[in-house]
This record gives C-alpha cells, structure tokens and sequence, in this order.
C-alpha cells in the first residue's frame, strides 16, 4: 500500500507548521500500521492452503508435522504420524473397523459397505467403476490416501502420490494389510483388537457348526449360471474350507484336477450331480454387482434349478443349497468375512 503526502509551503505561518507537523505524524502513523497489516495478510495468504481456503485443517490436519515410513505395495511412504482427512478407496472395510477418519470412500448402490459409509455422511465415489477419480479425491484434502493395489497400476499410483501421500495394500491378506494401516493411522491397538475379535467370532462359530452339524459334514463354494458352472476351491476361500469346522467336498479334488487355475474351475452345469456337499453355498452376480444386478441374477437362477441335474445334488434334497450374496462373500476384510461366518453359522445351525 502507499500513500502520497502533500508537500507543505514554507511561507505558512508557525500554527500552521505545527498544524501539518501534526497531520503529517498521523498520517505517518497510519502508514505504518497499514503496511504492517498488508504484511501479515501477505504473509497469511503466502502460508495458507487450500484446504484452509475451503474450510478445512490445514496440511495433514495433525498438531505436528512428524511422519513416519509405511512399506506398502508400490515401496516406502512417509507419512503424518496422525493423519486427520484420510481418502480410502477399496479398503473401506479395513478403514471401517479401524475409525478412521475419512473423508472420502468407494462407494456404490449395493455395495455391502453402502449403510455404514452414507452414514458418515463424506464424499463417496457413487460408482462401481473401480478407478480412482482424481478430481474427486483433490477435493476431498486428504493427507492421506489408502487405496487397493488392484485399483491403480504405477503411474495410477503416481497420480495420487501427487495429491497427497499414498500407500496400497491388496485385499488378499487383510490381517497383514489392516496391521499396516492401523501403523499408519495411529491405530495399532484398534487393529489388533479387531483381529482377536474376528478370531474370537470365527473360534466360537466353528464350535457352534461342529455342535450342530458334526465334525465330518462338507461343503462346496460355486456360482451357478443358465450357461455353466464355477466351482471354487480352497485356495480362494480358506476361510469356509478350512477354518469353520466343515470340510472341501470330495468332488473339489476332481475338479483340481482338471483345472489349469488355483482359484477355481468353469465347467459344465453337467458336473453338477457329481457334487456331493452337505451343505452347498451359490452365489449370483458379482462383488460390484448393484441390488438390481443381484435380484436379476438370483431370478435366473430359477431356471437353473428346474434341471434334472440339479436336483440330483444331495444338498438340494436335503434343502441345504442356501444362496449367499456375491458383494460380501467375494469380498475381503472383517466385515465381510464376519458376514460370511454368519451366512454359515445361520445355515447349519438355524439360527441367526
């Protein structure tokens, strides 16, 4: 800011003089202070960020700009100590049993975390599409971003290092994956409480099925469909075939067989009568398939189950095909596999 004084005449009288003397003082005076507060907003503007512009913390939101190392997927990240404006996407499931806080999730109509992640009332993807949006999560201001591995490739990764420090985990391990997170959001000890809760639940469920159903009955994972069949094996599933007290149907060993993949096998709905399970769960759709996708699916399936070789399966004679909703069951993390367990445990045993 500046300010043009007037030049006094020499000829003015002495009252005069002092008169100016004066006048010139507090203006002088209010020059400086002026200037003074000019500099400060100068210097305010010089600091601020975008976030504080629109309301929000500034930086990472935390009292202290101390960071730490977390090794993901793509390396080494430093990262706030305590981050305070977390962006997830594809992790939400991790990100919801630690209390994270976040201000932006993957979220569509129908995904199994839908209830729980509207009620947080932050910005959600809206969209199935399972690709960051860039724009979206700029607007969001994290300080930090957890995403799936399988979401983004390097240079997907290299995007959104640019916005805030990122790191990415896989949805195949979630015990090792939610134990990294919970490091990197100060929730170690909310991590580990939530591993010995789902252990607890998963110790208690496997009691109450070999209770109920004996310890020798089995069981088969498939997704049937008017064209074919999938069969999945334990390898993509431990946590039925190994880890509920039931055991991997004898026909699974057939199908390994013929089978180049680890994770399961498509085959002919023909092979059907050759599955000889207790207890058979069926699941229709996708993991990102919405409620409509779901609910037609399910329709189909009707078609299916007019078919002589369907109703050659033991479990459907003894009503112990049970279907199970593919958003949940193909999912990863405690609350899914939670909801799995109870799927299970509600089927064998009756009771919710």
């Amino acid at each position: 800011m500046f300010y043009r004084l007037r030049d006094a005449s020499a000829d003015h009288d002495v009252r005069g003089r002092q008169f100016r003397a004066a006048a010139g003082m507090i203006v002088l005076l209010l020059f400086v202070i002026m200037t003074s507060a000019c500099g400060n907003n100068d210097n305010a503007k010089g600091t601020s960020t975008g976030s504080e512009a629109a309301g929000f913390p500034s930086g990472n939101g935390s009292s202290t700009s101390a960071t730490q190392t977390i090794e993901h997927f793509f390396g080494k990240t430093e990262v706030p100590v305590h981050p305070q404006r977390v962006a997830v996407f594809g992790l939400e499931d991790l990100a919801l049993s630690l209390g994270v806080p976040m201000v932006y999730g993957y979220d569509f109509d129908g995904y199994y975390l839908d209830d729980q992640l509207k009620a947080l009332h932050i910005p959600l993807s809206g969209s199935a599409d399972f690709k960051p949006n860039l724009e979206a999560v700029l607007s969001a201001q994290p300080d930090l971003i957890i995403v799936q591995k399988n979401a983004i490739d390097q240079s997907g990764y290299d995007e959104l290092s640019k916005i805030a420090p990122t790191i990415a985990f896989g949805p195949e391990d979630w015990k090792s994956s939610i134990v990294a997170i919970g490091k990197a959001t100060g929730s170690e000890d909310k991590a580990k409480a939530v591993i010995q809760s789902y252990d607890d639940k998963l110790k208690k469920a496997k009691d109450a099925i070999v209770s109920a159903a004996g310890p020798d009955k089995t069981i088969l994972f498939m997704r049937p469909s008017e064209k074919d069949l999938q069969v999945f094996f334990p390898s993509f599933n431990h946590l039925i075939y190994d880890n509920l007290g039931l055991k991997p149907d004898t026909s699974i060993a057939a199908f390994q067989k013929a089978s180049p993949d680890e994770w399961g096998i498509n085959t002919s709905l023909e092979k059907l009568p050759s599955i000889t399970a207790d207890y058979v769960f069926a699941i229709y759709g996708g993991s990102i398939s919405s409620a409509k996708d779901f609910a037609e699916a399910s329709e189909a399936s009707k078609e299916v189950e007019k078919l002589q070789v369907w109703k050659a399966m033991p479990a459907v004679k003894q009503n112990h095909v049970f279907k199970v909703s593919a958003r949940h069951w193909m999912s990863s993390g405690p609350i899914a596999e939670g909801r799995v367990v109870d799927d299970v445990v509600a089927a064998v045993t009756g009771k919710k």
